[in-house]
């Protein structure tokens, strides 16, 4: 039974092309303060507590921007989408999860008072990462071993 809730393959595709413009720019905002400027907008937020005469969105752009490209990247199908590879899928998102919960863990030890939130930020990406670094690992062992039969 094949699985209709995944991307289609082509998706795979422009999440790498995404993937690596937008992870450099959140590299170059969050380190390096970079910023567009054409996404500077004036009186954007209304209110007191938010409020800020000018308000960059460089960071919201990276931010979303990689969620999105690493989304495709994890959830679009392979070129041959079987029961096997669904396994390998399932195994890669259970591993996922449990490194997200443990760096969660190591963060919050670590990093509570001082950086908690910057931390927090980037380990929004750990299950993608983790999930698509195992699959790919997966897969490449797969491809390896029915290259030698």
């Amino acid at each position: 039974m094949l699985t209709k809730i995944l991307l289609p393959q082509r998706f795979q595709m422009i999440g790498w092309i995404l993937f690596w413009p937008m992870a450099l720019l959140l590299v170059l905002n969050s380190f390096y303060n970079f910023e567009f400027d054409w996404l500077t907008w004036k009186d954007f937020r209304v209110g007191d507590i938010f409020a800020s005469e000018n308000e960059n969105f460089t960071n919201e752009v990276s931010i979303i921007g990689t969620f999105i490209s690493l989304f495709f990247i994890a959830f679009s199908k392979e070129k041959q989408e079987d029961e096997y590879i669904q396994k390998l899928r399932l195994d890669s998102l259970l591993i996922a999860f449990y490194v997200y919960g443990l760096l969660t863990v190591i963060g919050t030890l670590v990093f509570y008072n001082s950086g908690y939130l910057e931390f927090m930020g980037f380990n929004m990406f750990s299950i993608q990462l983790a999930f698509i670094i195992r699959f790919r690992w997966l897969m490449y062992k797969q491809q390896n071993t029915l290259a030698l039969i």
